[in-house]
């Protein structure tokens, strides 16, 4: 039986960060991210990425909001660019894409568009891998740092009873591979820090609002207790864990 990262208790010691990131600070999960962060946290500055800043709510702790797209590259390293912290300590990848007004997950292959294919590759792997192409070398090197990226548990290849929802499905299955790969390689230049894929659950935001019927009763759960399970599961981390996934719940899964 698996055993949840909570259950290690006091033997994990986690400082307390003075500078944490959330990209996606707009979205459901990472909107209630910055809050659980600034709740917990009130002394550290929290460095928020959205698309639209005008729509990130005002927070009481020390914010530095920055305009990103995860589409662009160059907009990318011009926003980590603008950080002026030495180091950050603890940062979020809040971000995903499941559907819109042109792409609905589909049920068949017969479904399948290059189009649809190449958008959800772009979002939930390219993007956030080169997000941390340019966080990376910003994050604290002094003691142990962390990077936790939204996955999904439908992305696990071993898991995978239902099929359907290919593009979402193997995109977050790509993404699951590059975590891998960036930890085993910050392992070989010994950089204390921690990259893991973080599964939030059946949350409700707009990414989940359309499956919303078929949540059992009591499964479908808040931003505000998502939020605050992700932070109590990034604070239980150590080098062990890097490049493994975590459900909300503190319990690993395969990939």
């Amino acid at each position: 039986m698996k055993e949840s990262v909570f259950l290690r208790g006091k033997g994990v010691a986690f400082y307390t960060p003075e500078t944490v990131l959330v990209a996606g600070a707009t979205g459901g999960v990472g909107k209630a991210l910055t809050e659980a962060v600034a709740k917990q946290y009130p002394d550290a500055t929290l460095i928020r990425l959205a698309r639209d800043t005008a729509q990130l709510v005002k927070l009481k702790t020390l914010t530095i909001d920055l305009e990103f797209d995860l589409l662009n590259e160059s907009i990318i390293s011009q926003a980590i660019n603008q950080i002026k912290a030495s180091s950050i300590d603890l940062a979020f990848i809040a971000t995903g894409f499941l559907h819109d007004q042109h792409f609905k997950p589909e049920k068949t292959f017969k479904s399948l568009t290059s189009d649809h294919l190449l958008y959800a590759y772009q979002a939930n792997a390219i993007g956030p891998a080169l997000l941390c192409k340019h966080l990376i070398p910003r994050m604290n090197d002094q003691q142990i740092s962390r990077i936790g990226i939204l996955s999904a548990r439908v992305g696990s290849i071993s898991d995978n009873r239902l099929g359907g929802w290919h593009a979402y499905r193997s995109s977050k299955a790509a993404l699951n591979m590059l975590i891998k790969n960036f930890a085993i390689e910050l392992g070989y230049k010994r950089r204390q820090l921690v990259i893991v894929g973080l599964q939030p659950g059946t949350t409700d935001t707009q990414l989940s609002a359309p499956f919303q019927a078929s949540v059992p009763d009591g499964q479908l759960q808040t931003t505000q207790y998502t939020a605050e399970q992700l932070l109590k599961v990034m604070s239980c981390l150590t080098m062990e864990d890097s490049g493994k996934l975590f459900d909300f719940l503190g319990l690993p899964f395969e990939p």
